[in-house]
């Protein structure tokens, strides 16, 4: 992996009394990485934990990475605490695994696949996290053609097919 910055941070809560924590860096840093606040980056805290992430905005001058509530317990994290951070340019340009279950949808379903192909990376995403978070395989399948019919559906209505 690309290294982009190294630095020191704050983990900090997004939000009073929720479980979102972030770091933060200046626009003036992203300004440097590849694609700007569009580069998926992978982040590691005192030298462990890879967490792929996007940089969101959060406040002006300021983007952010957001660091689960999972990865602040198995990093042994506080809100407040001060951090070693390295950023490197994920290599996967989309910034998540997809899915077993998506693999073979887009193997197997051509139409699955040109409405695959249209749609953007963070629909891409959305349906990766989703089919994940579904220990059912059957309704992983069941829910990923829902998504891929009314995703189909958004695409002929704006003309894309």
């Amino acid at each position: 992996m690309k290294l982009l910055h190294s630095d020191t941070s704050f983990i900090d809560r997004m939000f009073p009394n929720m479980p979102h924590h972030v770091v933060c860096i200046s626009n003036e840093v992203v300004a440097n990485f590849p694609k700007g606040a569009r580069t998926r980056v992978v982040l590691r805290i005192n030298g462990l934990g890879d967490i792929q992430c996007g940089l969101d905005s959060y406040s002006p001058g300021i983007r952010c990475m957001m660091v689960s509530k999972a990865h602040m317990k198995s990093l042994g994290l506080m809100a407040g605490e001060k951090v070693a951070i390295e950023i490197y340019e994920d290599p996967n340009p989309l910034g998540v695994e997809i899915p077993e279950v998506l693999l073979a949808l887009l193997d197997q379903d051509p139409i699955v696949a040109e409405v695959w192909a249209r749609m953007t990376d963070g629909r891409k995403r959305t349906i990766c996290h989703s089919a994940k978070r579904l220990k059912n395989v059957d309704l992983q399948v069941e829910r990923a053609l829902e998504f891929f019919a009314a995703e189909q559906e958004k695409q002929r209505s704006r003309g894309r097919k």
